[in-house]
């Protein structure tokens, strides 16, 4: 699946950003904003708002805008198709106010993404008869609690789909948290306390979003390195605890088994990784909750050498050592990557 990572940015807070869009920049990333919040509107607003246009669009990145009939009178158009060859947007997310006629008319001339939220089926049906491709963005909850529950996310997923629309969303950042709450602006109420990272893997593979934006603006680099290597090189970074003595896993790729149980994480190359003939004794023997990297140790006879990520609870066994644990923020990794994925143990 090709996968799309974008970055919330906004009229009156961008500038905070600048130095983090740069170094965050990769060929066909997206930029997304809104520009008819009320809040921001003020008495040099148009030149900031062209000021951080043509920013972002020096560095190379598409814009998608949300607009309503106020942004057009704003900026003098009469039309949707003036307001995206005037501010230069490659898509527009029609909000409200606008007519299933201007919006089909807008469409022959620039990219359209609507409000999933509010998107009528009777307006699918017509769209859906059309050459065009169309986008649906569900909204951010900046408001604690209020985010959508997985049922009604897929839910709303399938109608779309049905109707050859492409669903987007967004996830929490983890560096300037948006006011005026400043706890996530996630479209999904469980993704609000998980890194960007955690959230983009399972928005991309267990939701199977294609494009996804992070809510609160910039992401730290890791995060974005992360990110990026799972979009271009379909390598999954599994951030951990690793024991002193398997430090030489950090930076390691494996494939997880395509007959792995949905308890256990088995690594495919590992006995294989192992020095041929190494003796493993039994060391850490600890109990194995979820999240526990282990290795079968000599007792386990021609097991030993195997490595094991744990989905589960295990109790201890005198044949498997523990090694190392994955960190509770990322254990949405460990449902979220299918068998047959290629995996990288990060050492934290």
């Amino acid at each position: 699946m090709f996968k799309q990572i974008g970055y919330a940015i906004f009229p009156t807070t961008w500038q905070q950003q600048k130095n983090q869009l740069s170094s965050l920049f990769r060929e066909g990333s997206t930029i997304f904003t809104s520009l008819h919040i009320a809040e921001e509107f003020c008495d040099d607003y148009t030149e900031n708002v062209l000021e951080m246009l043509s920013y972002c669009t020096s560095l190379g990145y598409k814009i998608m805008a949300d607009v309503s009939p106020r942004t057009l009178t704003i900026f003098g158009c009469h039309s949707l198709k003036e307001l995206s060859e005037s501010l230069n947007l490659q898509i527009i997310r029609v909000d409200y106010g606008f007519t299933l006629e201007a919006i089909v008319e807008a469409s022959k001339s620039v990219s359209i993404c609507l409000n999933a939220s509010t998107l009528q089926e009777d307006w699918l049906q017509v769209l859906h008869g059309l050459p065009q491709q169309f986008y649906a963005m569900h909204n951010y909850y900046p408001r604690p609690e209020t985010g959508l529950d997985v049922q009604q996310f897929h839910k709303k997923n399938l109608i779309l789909n049905a109707f050859g629309i492409k669903a987007i969303a967004f996830i929490p950042g983890d560096l300037i948290k948006r006011g005026p709450l400043f706890e996530g602006l996630p479209t999904l109420e469980y993704h609000r306390n998980l890194t960007p990272y955690a959230a983009f893997v399972s928005m991309s593979l267990t939701h199977k979003v294609e494009w996804v934006f992070v809510g609160d603006g910039t992401i730290s680099d890791q995060q974005s390195d992360w990110i990026h290597e799972a979009c271009v090189d379909q390598v999954y970074s599994i951030p951990i605890v690793l024991d002193a003595n398997y430090n030489h896993l950090d930076n390691t790729i494996f494939t997880i088994r395509s007959d792995s149980p949905s308890t256990l994480i088995r690594f495919k190359e590992s006995r294989a990784y192992a020095t041929q003939g190494m003796t493993i004794p039994p060391y850490n023997c600890q109990d194995r909750h979820k999240g526990t990297l282990t290795i079968d140790n000599i007792k386990y006879k021609r097991y030993s050498g195997e490595i094991q990520l744990t989905k589960a609870n295990f109790p201890s066994d005198e044949r498997v050592n523990v090694i190392g644990k994955v960190p509770e923020a990322y254990h949405v990794l460990l449902e979220a990557l299918p068998n047959g994925t290629k995996i990288k143990l990060h050492k934290l």
